[in-house]
């Protein structure tokens, strides 16, 4: 047995409407149930919009009938009789004859609507995840400072820059004092304590363009461009003080501290030469700092770079 091809069947609304005044001359059961109207005498199709839609009916959507005779896929909002709000995509062709018509079909689009909404909520979610992630994986888990990865890209830049505007730029290498000794005597949760709190410090002190990070087990590093009225080794000299005149969980801390600073030399060039000058402040007794500057040449630099 063949179906019966009519509007009445099909689950969508379908509507015929004059082309002049768009009154609704017939509309099949889906529309009404859907849309939740009531049929009236002389009802015009802008009767069930919003007054949004009604705007785009009548600047875009009608012009391009009169013009091209048929329009796709348009979104409109139509205004249930409980003044819930239904978006809906619209198809619809122009008929001529003796009285033009518009025949008109009219689909549901709030299943689409909210399985966009859930791709738009779904992609944010994931690009927040992203975020988390690319920030995990540049920041020290226990002091929540930069990580060494991180440091090392964040330098490169600041070195670049200096080299741009031919400043020099300064790399402080810090180690704590005997942390060996911190660990064994008082545990390390009290030693993890210690390394918090003093990054904590450090990061209240550096100044806003200062790159600081916890590049190692108790080392920490600072690179800075510098300029005349704040040298890298006075800012050294005060990180020195700060530390040694706070008691870290009840514990005499102190850093030792190496200073480099250069133009124009690589990051793997000015690191190497911070960590010689720690070694010497080491050396010469810790709770001090070694500073020097050095030759914008490379060749003039320790031969073993």
């Amino acid at each position: 047995m063949d179906p019966v091809f009519t509007p009445d069947v099909f689950p969508c609304g379908c509507l015929v409407t004059t082309l002049s005044e768009q009154v609704i001359l017939r509309a099949n059961p889906y529309f009404y149930q859907e849309c939740q109207q009531t049929p009236k005498a002389k009802q015009r199709l802008s009767d069930v919009l919003t007054p949004a839609s009604k705007i785009v009916l009548e600047s875009f959507v009608m012009p391009m009938l009169l013009n091209l005779g048929h329009c796709e896929e348009i979104q409109l909002t139509i205004q249930s009789n409980s003044g819930e709000r239904l978006p809906v995509l619209v198809n619809a062709h122009v008929q001529h004859g003796d009285e033009p018509l518009i025949f008109w079909v009219i689909n549901s689009a709030k299943q689409r609507d909210k399985l966009y909404q859930e791709l738009v909520d779904l992609r944010n979610a994931l690009e927040e995840k992203a975020e988390r992630l690319e920030l995990l994986s540049q920041t020290d888990e226990l002091t929540g400072l930069l990580n060494r990865r991180a440091f090392i890209s964040r330098a490169q830049l600041l070195l670049k820059q200096a080299d741009r505007h031919q400043q020099t730029c300064s790399f402080l290498l810090l180690d704590i004092d005997h942390f060996k000794q911190i660990n064994d005597l008082h545990g390390h949760a009290c030693g993890d304590a210690v390394l918090r709190q003093l990054g904590q410090l450090l990061q209240t002190n550096c100044r806003e363009h200062d790159v600081l990070a916890r590049i190692g087990g108790e080392e920490f590093a600072i690179i800075c461009m510098d300029s005349p009225s704040d040298s890298a080794a006075a800012f050294a000299e005060k990180l020195l003080m700060l530390v040694s005149q706070q008691p870290i969980e009840g514990i005499a801390v102190t850093v030792s501290i190496g200073v480099a600073t250069a133009g124009q030399l690589s990051f793997e060039q000015l690191y190497k030469q911070a960590d010689l000058l720690l070694y010497e402040a080491k050396h010469a007794g810790r709770n001090r700092l070694e500073a020097a500057l050095y030759p914008a040449n490379p060749s003039r630099l320790n031969p073993d770079i």
